[in-house]
């Protein structure tokens, strides 16, 4: 007979423990999310002021390189730029997900979540580290850049140099980094509520497709049985 004390302890039932944020975590986050925003917001009142190509022949005009006019290249530099507000988008998110869990931590019992629930998957991606927001932010970026090439968001016009981004105006750049910041704070935030909310979009588009014929055949048959003249269905 083997020993008790070989015996291997049963796992919880949830292996994950949420617990609300103390105040000073509170504090501490919010603190961080309100600087991150005013770099988020820095960075774009840069991107869409200043254009990159006036700074690139500054920036080793002697064979020495001028880190000043390197950082302002690299800050005005559309896709460099939009990475940096991605993954500050991401990391917000991921801070905002984190303080909104805590309040609801607050009102409900964490250890009565069933760990095989949508909410339970939900509060994983919520109390996450905003570390790994911030790379998910990232990743969102370089998905929307590498299909770049099915928009007219970013486009190289100069021949001479086709690898680099010329020719972006104003409101392509607005529409460019608004529209990748917003996907990075939603899979910052939550990545379930964007598959949650294609799965309705796609769910409600088949309900509206699903067997048209069949539909049209039942919608007559109900009208002939109205009528006072019912159907067999194949029955002599």
């Amino acid at each position: 007979m083997e020993s008790s004390a070989h015996r291997i302890p049963a796992p919880a039932e949830n292996s994950a423990e949420f617990r609300p944020l103390s105040v000073g975590q509170k504090l501490v986050k919010t603190l961080l999310g309100t600087g991150l925003f005013l770099i988020w917001l820095l960075l774009f009142i840069l991107g869409l002021s200043l254009d990159a190509n006036d700074y690139r022949p500054c920036v080793a005009p002697a064979d020495t390189v001028s880190f000043h006019y390197l950082t302002l290249y690299a800050v005005s530099f559309t896709p460099i730029n939009v990475a940096l507000l991605a993954s500050l988008a991401g990391a917000l998110g991921g801070i905002a997900s984190n303080l909104a869990a805590s309040n609801k931590f607050s009102l409900v019992q964490p250890s009565k979540i069933n760990s095989h629930s949508e909410d339970f998957q939900s509060y994983l991606y919520m109390t996450e580290n905003p570390l790994v927001s911030l790379l998910r932010g990232f990743v969102t970026f370089m998905i929307f850049i590498a299909g770049s090439y099915l928009t007219d968001f970013t486009s190289a016009n100069d021949p001479g140099n086709a690898g680099g981004f010329s020719g972006i105006t104003a409101s392509s750049y607005l529409r460019f980094s608004v529209s990748v910041s917003l996907l990075a704070y939603l899979a910052g935030y939550d990545p379930s509520r964007i598959q949650n909310l294609l799965n309705k979009l796609n769910l409600s588009k088949k309900e509206n497709d699903l067997y048209p014929v069949e539909r049209e055949t039942v919608t007559q048959t109900l009208q002939v049985e109205k009528a006072g003249h019912p159907i067999n269905h194949g029955q002599p």
